[in-house]
């Protein structure tokens, strides 16, 4: 008896998730990078560093898992690089300086009505 395919099942997968797998992706990218500029950077190394198996490791150079920020966090912290990044953002000043701009705005815009 034949065997019955997985592709239509594996292509729903991807088309499902699309987004996370091409953000886990670039991350696998990103974390090869880092480790052929090591020297001592293997994958039972990483993996040891983080406290995860191999095995999981390899999975996440496949862009096939859906990593936690914790998990990236600690990706970084052991290859000692940024492996994703934020675009500037309303709040990246200090809060204060947001409410006091804010409630500026809010009060010249009652001014002028």
């Amino acid at each position: 008896m034949k065997k019955q395919s997985n592709y239509l099942q594996n292509a729903k997968f991807r088309i499902e998730n699309k987004k996370w797998l091409n953000y886990s992706s670039q991350i696998a990218l990103r974390i090869i990078a880092a480790m052929e500029e090591s020297e001592h950077m293997t994958q039972k190394a990483l993996a040891e560093s983080i406290g995860v198996s191999p095995q999981y490791i390899n999975k996440v150079l496949n862009g096939q898992e859906n990593l936690s920020l914790q998990t990236i966090a600690k990706l970084s912290d052991a290859l000692n690089i940024e492996l994703i990044s934020f675009p500037k953002f309303l709040f990246d000043e200090p809060i204060n300086n947001v409410l006091k701009n804010k409630s500026s705005k809010s009060q010249l815009m009652k001014m002028e009505k």
